[in-house]
């Protein structure tokens, strides 16, 4: 095994929808983005543990991932790619998906991580 350094990003992003939706309807649109999430995962080896929470009466989704790279700056420029690979790929931009309002990011240097 190996050791690598890691980043820890985490990205709120602050929704608004153009009509209402319920709750179980606002935690599809995360597990939509989750799957999404995944399937970059698959496609780059350089991100990992993705995870979305989302908060309906705050209209949020938190994203989190680890970004595999000693450098926050270039950590939170490629989990910002992914996500928006993301959104786009889970239907965001297009009618009924919720338009992003505002984003947090912030980002947090890992112990060394082992690898396989």
């Amino acid at each position: 095994m190996t050791s690598e350094l890691a980043v820890m990003v985490g990205i709120n992003l602050h929704v608004s929808f153009s009509q209402q939706v319920s709750q179980t309807e606002f935690h599809a649109y995360a597990s939509q983005l989750m799957d999404e999430l995944l399937a970059q995962e698959e496609c780059d080896g350089s991100i990992t543990d993705s995870t979305v929470s989302s908060d309906s009466d705050a209209s949020l989704f938190t994203v989190e991932m680890i970004v595999k790279t000693a450098d926050q700056f270039r950590a939170s420029e490629k989990a910002s790619a992914v996500l928006r690979t993301a959104l786009h790929a889970a239907g965001a931009r297009t009618p009924g998906w919720p338009t992003v309002v505002r984003t947090e990011n912030q980002t947090g240097p890992l112990a060394n991580l082992m690898s396989a």
